[in-house]
């Protein structure tokens, strides 16, 4: 006895499923799967004077001590997608600590002229001398 009942989906061949192949996406779907990943994200969007509004994504992965930065700029006439390897975030934030490091050393140094402008002293001038005795002392016991 011959059957013609076609079942649904027997005669179709199987979908097949062709997954991204650039570097962002192989390195995401990657980092994602990977069982010591710690994922963070970030959405904002940025409006210019004229109501353009620029998209950015930021994907954080990290393994380890290593950060991998996924960063994705949306505008109207499309999406640019950058990947920033460890060794690439790891100098943005030894710049960033340097940064601050800056910037605080020069607050302090306008403090410290600001206070000398006006005529008040500048730190503590008995500890001051008392250090400047101390250092004085180590001098003349070396010798």
């Amino acid at each position: 006895m011959h059957d013609d009942t076609h079942y649904a989906g027997r005669d179709r061949e199987e979908p097949t499923v062709r997954l991204a192949r650039d570097e962002f996406s192989e390195r995401l779907r990657e980092l994602a799967n990977h069982p010591e990943s710690v994922q963070a994200t970030t959405h904002f969007n940025l409006y210019d004077d004229y109501g353009n509004v620029t998209t950015w994504v930021i994907d954080l992965s990290r393994v380890g001590s290593d950060v991998t930065a996924f960063l994705q700029r949306g505008v109207s006439d499309g999406y640019t997608r950058l990947v920033l390897p460890p060794r690439v975030t790891s100098a943005i934030h030894r710049h960033s600590a340097g940064l601050v490091t800056k910037a605080r050393r020069k607050t302090q140094k306008r403090i410290v002229a600001d206070k000398r402008a006006r005529g008040e002293p500048v730190g503590n001038p008995e500890a001051l001398k008392k250090a400047r005795k101390a250092r004085k002392g180590k001098r003349t016991a070396k010798r």
